[in-house]
């Protein structure tokens, strides 16, 4: 056995064969699911844009055997001597594509995809084998919580008593739902849908790295992730600016020195208070583009990439390339492009990442925008734009406010018109405001980002009492955005989703029952399943709400319980009544939070 024990297979696989007919059991080590928003955004965008490279308006499922493939890395694996498999390293990875499966397989159900072109998505989920049917991702502790996204996304119970993993599960419906918002409209169409999940299942290809003993499967692991000193991109673009400093200068030794210390101090600085690792990245880029990227890729098949797309891949290439644009000339211009610019910059992107982090009343708009927003990479270069060196610190702190109260409206206003906010939809239209407000003035900046906004406003209104409840995660935040605009409690951050007994969760007001008969059964749906139908309620409220009661023991509960916002039910007979009402309500006051009154 000792020269099986020892043998390593690698080999490429479409994501299709490594999640069929085989069981993976995930790690002790590797248990947890803790990806973020922003590696769900990454992992979104980047297959999104991926695939939108090859795709073009009319092409067919056959088509996409043409199209590029997209390689994600390597995944490590375990066999034993059962043959059965462990996960030692992916499965943040594998765990994110099943996910991301369930939304396309619910995607394909509502848009009543064809059954010649639908997949049988279920069988990339669950495998069954010696006689045993599972989930592909087979972990105890959140089984539960995978087959409840299978069947009610939108309802899902964590079970609070297995506390091990309540971290994982609460992470895994956080995810599902960003997903849900993330990915592009233009892939959420009938005729796309097929074509991208054909594409994803195909196309997308990993390598995996199998062991046939733990102690290997460990040491693959280790030797991937911690072994040498691999320069970064910052580190890169430090060196070379340095070098521009002393280059035939051999007296600039010291200011090499002094700078490079400076350097060094502030990027530990960024990395430590945002507590991210890749944050120095996250930065440069942001200001790189802010400041200075003019071209970005054209939406044709094979486009190259331009600024502000080379800015995200190879910054440090892009600067080397671009000293002309950035007035980098002589040694002193490099200096100060250390000391005066980077300094500025860096401690204004410092300022902004604590503003995201706790609440500021002159900066109250970032901290509530940051539980419902844009990704880093669009919001940061949009703050760092129109400021300059020269300005004051009280046109800054004008700046700041304009761009974040753009950012809330522009977000609110496109999910309420069921417009998407994902990286790769929104990307072009907001690189291209980054270069108009650049540098403007305090109202020059509010014109531009009005014109933008009026923009936005065009169409129909919202009318939440048809409106489909179809994203639970956000309409909880937008019934907490109008209790924070009723001023009905002092702390934001209170009404949010958590699993504290006072905090809230989104309930359905009346069963569909509670609408009596009167109308065809769409038409009573639709009332039923309306974001209007939906409350914010104190979880130990829930549990005293008289879900079996009639419509006037619900409205009484909850007049009594001041969970009525404000609405006169004097009058109101019935469930169809107040969603009615409720509707109008509800629409007078999100256009006092988003709509009126553009010039900020």
């Amino acid at each position: 056995m000792a020269h099986i024990a020892n043998k390593i297979d690698a080999k490429d696989k479409k994501l299709a064969e490594v999640l069929s007919g085989q069981r993976y059991k995930i790690d002790v080590f590797q248990r947890e699911y803790r990806w973020q928003r922003t590696q769900i955004e990454a992992l979104i965008s980047d297959l999104s844009l991926g695939f939108l490279k090859s795709y073009k308006d009319g092409d067919s499922i056959e088509n996409s055997n043409s199209y590029d493939c997209y390689y994600m890395g390597p995944i490590v694996v375990c066999q034993d001597e059962k043959g059965d498999l462990s996960i030692v390293d992916g499965q943040q990875r594998l765990t994110s594509f099943t996910l991301l499966l369930i939304y396309l397989n619910h995607l394909q159900k509502e848009l009543n995809i064809d059954d010649n072109l639908s997949f049988d998505i279920n069988s990339y989920l669950y495998v069954k084998k010696g006689g045993k049917k599972t989930l592909v991702l087979n972990n105890d502790s959140r089984n539960s919580t995978m087959e409840q996204l299978l069947v009610e996304p939108n309802n899902v119970f964590i079970d609070e008593s297995i506390t091990e993993s309540l971290e994982s599960n609460q992470t895994l419906v956080s995810r599902y739902e960003d997903i849900s918002i993330l990915l592009p409209f233009e892939i959420k169409k009938a005729e796309v849908l097929p074509i991208f999940v054909e594409w994803l299942l195909h196309n997308v290809v990993l390598v995996e790295v199998k062991a046939y003993s733990i102690e290997n499967a460990y040491s693959i692991f280790e030797t991937m992730n911690d072994r040498g000193l691999t320069l970064n991109p910052t580190e890169i673009l430090k060196g070379y600016l340095l070098s521009k400093i002393v280059e035939n200068h051999s007296e600039n030794e010291d200011k090499a020195e002094e700078v490079n210390a400076f350097w060094t101090g502030r990027i530990q600085e960024i990395k430590s208070k945002t507590a991210v690792d890749s944050a120095d990245l996250d930065f440069l880029r942001s200001w790189l583009r802010a400041k200075y990227a003019e071209s970005q890729r054209m939406k044709k098949v094979g486009s190259e990439n331009e600024d502000f797309e080379s800015i995200g891949t190879q910054f440090h290439t892009w600067v080397k390339n671009n000293t002309k644009r950035m007035n980098l000339k002589d040694t002193d211009d490099y200096y100060y492009f250390i000391r005066s610019d980077f300094d500025f910059y860096s401690s204004l992107y410092l300022r902004l990442n604590n503003c995201k982090k706790q609440e500021i009343e002159e900066f109250r708009d970032i901290y509530i925008n940051e539980y419902y927003t844009i990704a880093d990479s669009l919001s940061y270069p949009l703050y760092l734009a129109p400021i300059s060196k020269i300005d004051d610190d009280a046109a800054i702190t004008s700046k700041i406010q304009i761009v974040a109260r753009f950012i809330d409206r522009y977000v609110n206003i496109r999910t309420l018109r069921s417009k998407t906010i994902s990286q790769s939809s929104i990307r072009n239209s907001i690189y291209e405001i980054v270069k108009q407000i650049r540098n403007v003035d305090t109202s020059r900046l509010q014109e531009i980002l009005s014109e933008e906004l009026q923009k936005q406003l065009s169409g129909i209104d919202v009318h939440y009492s048809i409106l489909p409840m179809n994203n639970s995660g956000y309409y909880h935040y937008f019934y907490a955005r109008v209790l924070d605009y009723l001023n009905t409690v002092d702390d934001f951050k209170s009404l949010l989703r958590s699993k504290k007994q006072n905090s809230y969760v989104l309930t359905r007001i009346f069963s569909l029952e509670d609408f009596g008969n009167e109308f065809d059964e769409p038409t009573l749906y639709a009332y039923f399943n309306s974001v209007s139908n939906f409350f914010i309620i104190r979880r130990y409220d829930v549990e005293q709400y008289p879900f079996e009661g009639t419509v006037a023991d619900k409205l009484t509960f909850l007049q009594n319980k001041d969970y009525l916002l404000g609405m006169d039910i004097n009058g109101i007979s019935s469930a169809l009544n107040f969603v009615s009402q409720k509707d109008n309500f509800i629409q007078n006051i999100t256009k006092k939070i988003w709509n009126s009154e553009l010039g900020f």
